[in-house]
């Protein structure tokens, strides 16, 4: 092969590379125009459109926006299944599992309890484990109880509580504010 054949070779071979860098410029461009920018520059890095490896602009567009879009992460295997189970069963709340527990040991003899609180939706503890927010009402079983309920603001407040057979109780706690943070340091 002579000298002029190699540079006409290599010549063409230069105008082909620039025409196909040309033409994935122009699909990325559309991408951007048409869909998110997220696609476009998915696009440009991965180069699935450009190189025919994916489903076409608008399915990739499609598939990178709605996964890159603002304030949202994308979707993993686990995330999917987990939004799958949770529309066939309900999700786990340990407050109503601490509250079940209790009142299914209360048996026959169990005490009907009221919890109220000022201010109301404080969350009720008995010995240290959640079982609802005020107002609130169950049965446990005849026993002392250490109950706290903590107000959404941290306000708090704590009682003693020893129940008799089939007492019926109303549990009203005026919680005391939470932690202030104070006006003023003094260094020394």
């Amino acid at each position: 092969m002579s000298q002029s054949s190699r540079s006409m070779f290599l010549a063409d071979a230069v105008s082909v590379m620039q025409r196909v860098a040309a033409t994935a410029m122009a699909i990325a461009l559309l991408v951007c125009l048409s869909t998110h920018l997220a696609a476009a520059q998915a696009t440009i890095e991965y180069g699935n459109v450009a190189t025919g490896a994916g489903t076409g602009a608008a399915g990739l567009g499609n598939k990178v926006g709605s996964a890159l879009s603002q304030g949202t992460k994308p979707a993993s295997a686990a995330a999917s299944r987990k939004r799958a189970a949770a529309v066939d069963e309900p999700e786990y709340n340990p407050a109503d599992a601490n509250r079940r527990a209790l009142e299914q040991r209360a048996g026959q003899d169990a005490a009907k309890l009221s919890f109220k609180s000022v201010p109301a939706n404080a969350v009720v503890r008995i010995d240290g484990k959640p079982v609802g927010e005020t107002p609130l009402l169950m049965s446990l079983a005849p026993g002392t109880y250490q109950i706290e309920m903590e107000g959404p603001r941290m306000e708090f407040g704590k009682q003693q509580l020893t129940l008799g057979t089939k007492e019926t109780r109303e549990i009203e706690l005026h919680l005391s504010p939470g932690p202030r943070y104070p006006d003023h340091i003094t260094l020394q």
